[in-house]
């Protein structure tokens, strides 16, 4: 029994440094999941802002007024803004769905039709026939 309760100090020094390595890599993935939010709404808010510039393609200019200079660009902007305020408040659903697809899929992995174009059970095949 006292062999338990005798923890060497070695030991006990070890434990804590797993316990600030395993603090450090969680607060790593907090960063690397905030970072992977962030650009998940930041493309939400440019997909957005792309299909507001679309929309105002549909609508047909007022030729009745004379054209006022700067327009254009004060549209872009509002629409770019808004866009990321409609993003930052949950936005149409995009970026949520792009979170939980990239979260599942492990940076930097390649899937075997990345790499050869084809369907995997032909880029197995093409691998076996190799072997």
């Amino acid at each position: 029994m006292e062999e338990i309760r005798h923890i060497p100090p070695l030991a006990t020094q070890n434990l804590a440094k797993m316990s600030a390595r395993a603090d450090a890599a969680s607060a790593e993935e907090e960063e690397k999941d905030r970072k992977l939010r962030k650009s998940c709404a930041d493309f939400e808010a440019l997909f957005i802002s792309y299909i507001f510039q679309t929309m105002r393609k549909t609508v047909p200019e007022n030729t009745t007024t004379p054209k006022m200079p700067g327009k254009d660009s004060y549209t872009m902007i509002m629409d770019h803004k808004l866009s990321e305020d409609l993003a930052r408040r949950g936005g149409i659903g995009l970026q949520k769905v792009l979170y939980e697809q990239l979260k599942q899929r492990p940076q930097g992995a390649v899937r075997a039709e990345e790499v050869t174009g084809a369907e995997p059970e032909a880029a197995a095949k093409k691998a076996l026939k190799a072997d």
